[in-house]
This record gives structure tokens, sequence and C-alpha cells, in this order.
């Protein structure tokens, strides 16, 4: 889905805005707090059903507001509408019909963003990288989401046993299940990474000469592979009945980095990280075979022009619309302001 107008009210500091976008590159410029990443804000939101910078709605809704909306109308005359209220429940709208479930919004428009958090995926735990295994399946696995679902339905009621101290009777049940889908995730896990792993050398490559690679851990055996999450399961029975949760299945999957030689990770610059992890995520837009829309903020801090106009090379190849944001038009190589794109500026919440 490629956004052709997008309306927003009331959204922190934008009162209203009527934006006319380009069907590919679309520049916002303006001073810090001037409101280009709460641009990004109203787009990711229809994409997904709240904001990446918060899941409270007060700090969304503009000063003495009491409800925000965002709209927009695709090149193919299809529509999304959120509305968030203090006082009331979310209503989305797509096509002018109720909308009850994030992942239809996902569906219908894919985003992918690249936002000051994107470190995160290197310094924050293993579940922040697995939303980018979710991310990528949903995607491109029609049956992922629901046996995502059912395996973290049996696990919760696996953890609730836990804290119960249920007998080993009460336990076969649920740990047969467990393992079943596991399995079931564990495979299309892996024939997905296999792919992820090809896509994301080609795109390094494009980027930068850093050399990384990136390598799935299924969420058991780290050093042996062969042991089944079943014999896990058995050994650390009395361990997770002392913690009173799960320590190992999919649950606990990671992305691991790995650079060459492999101490370099501990010298990288936050440039260098920022051009690997937008390389990973490029990489996952790249399989996926609907149009995407990139959502790219401040993408000129921390890294050097030479940096910048490799990745503007690579980014003119993939189709689907970016949404672009930087301080001043001197940020962004000339190369790319040559494409077919529009240009806006962003005053105290004025798109113009």
């Amino acid at each position: 889905m490629i956004i052709d107008t997008l309306h927003i009210h009331n959204l922190r500091n934008i009162s209203l805005a009527k934006i006319q976008l380009h069907p590919r590159f679309n520049f916002f410029f303006g001073e810090n707090g001037s409101g280009k990443t709460s641009l990004l804000e109203s787009i990711y939101l229809l994409s997904t059903g709240h904001s990446f910078r918060t899941r409270e709605i007060s700090p969304l809704v503009q000063i003495e507001k009491n409800e925000l909306t965002v709209f927009c109308k695709s090149t193919t005359e299809e529509t999304i509408s959120i509305q968030k209220s203090l006082h009331q429940s979310t209503k989305v709208l797509i096509n002018k019909n109720p909308c009850y479930s994030s992942s239809e919004l996902a569906f219908l428009l894919p985003c992918q963003l690249f936002y000051q958090d994107i470190f995160e995926i290197i310094d924050a735990g293993p579940s922040v990288r697995r939303t980018i295994l979710d991310w990528g399946l949903f995607h491109v696995e029609p049956n992922y989401h629901q046996l995502w679902k059912d395996y973290r339905r049996v696990l919760k009621q696996r953890n609730s046993l836990l804290r119960q101290n249920g007998t080993a009777a009460q336990f076969l049940p649920w740990d047969t299940m467990l393992v079943t889908l596991a399995n079931k995730l564990h495979q299309i896990r892996e024939n997905y990474f296999k792919e992820l792993q090809q896509s994301f050398s080609l795109w390094l490559k494009k980027l930068t000469s850093i050399e990384c690679s990136i390598h799935y851990f299924k969420g058991w055996s780290k050093r042996n592979s062969q042991r089944t999450l079943e014999e896990v399961l058995q050994e650390q029975f009395e361990s997770d009945r002392l913690r009173q949760y799960t320590q190992s299945g999919p649950h606990n999957a990671d992305i691991l980095f790995e650079t060459h030689p492999p101490r370099a990770k501990l010298t990288l610059s936050r440039g260098q990280q920022k051009i690997i992890l937008i390389a990973l995520k490029l990489a996952q837009a790249h399989l996926i075979s609907k149009e995407c829309i990139y959502l790219l903020d401040d993408i000129a801090a921390e890294m050097d022009m030479t940096h910048l106009s490799r990745l503007f090379d690579a980014i003119n190849e993939l189709p689907g619309q970016f949404i672009i944001t930087a301080l001043n038009i001197n940020n962004l190589p000339a190369l790319l302001l040559s494409q077919n794109h529009k240009v806006f500026h962003v005053i105290q919440g004025q798109i113009s």
C-alpha cells in the first residue's frame, strides 16, 4: 500500500495537516522538536495501532485536546483511519469498516521504521531481536502469526502450572503440545533465516565494507544443537519449577551478530552499528512481496556522507515509499534529491 494523502489532527504539536505524498521519496526538513518525528509517528500509528515512542495515549494527544485522528488514502483508494481518545476506546477503520486487529493494519500497511532506538537491536535483550523474526515471518509466512499465538497460549498454561507447583502428570499434555508447536516454529524460522542471512549479506555489501554476519539461535541447546526441546524441558524441570517460568523454547530465540575479525564489534562506532542494522532491516523488506513504507527519522545522524550516499544508492533499488526526515536539505546527498520526490518543511507543527 502506497499512501497518497495523509491527514493528521491533534497529534502532539501537529494541530492539522493535510499532505499529498509522493509515491517514492518524501523529504521533511525542520529543526528538532518541529514535528518531523510526529509525522512519522502518525504513519506508524496507521500501520500498528500504536506509537513507536510510547504505548500511552495522553502524550500523543495535543495539549488541551481530547482525541487525535490520523487518516490515509492509498493510491488504490484504500483508506485507514485511527482515532485515539483520552476517554474512549481506540477506533480503527479500514475502508470505513471497523477493524479490531492490529495484524490487519500491519498486513495492509507494512512499515519499516528507522528511528534512534534502532540501536536497541544490538544493545537490548533477545526480545527486541525476536521482533525482527516476527515482523519478517508475519509478512512472508501466512500461518506464522496463528502458530505463534498457539505456542504462547500453551506456554502461558505451562508457566501457570509451574507457579502452582503442578504434578508431572499435569505437565505431560502441555509439554507435548509445547514441543510440537515449538518444532514447527523453529522450522519456519530456520527456513526464513537462511534467506535473511543471504539478503543481509547482499545489502551489507551495498552499504559498507564492514564484515558482519548474523546467526539464529532457536531458543534451546545453544552449545549442543542436537538436543531436543523435550530433553531440555525434562532436564530443566526442577529449575523451571524453582524460577516459575519456562526457560527454554522459541520464546527465547535470538539473532546473534558476529563481526570479522570477531573482536571488531567492540570497536564499531555508532555510525557503523547503524549501517549494519539498516542493512538488516532493508534485507527484511527485500524478502516480502508487498510494497513497504520506510520511515527514516533523522537518517543523517551519526553517518558520514560516503555511507549516506551508498545508502541512498541502495534504497533507490527498492520498491516502496520513503518518508525521510532531516534537519536540513544539506544533510542529504544531492544524488538522492535528483530522484522523483517531494520536499516539505516542518515548522512548529506546520507542514508545507
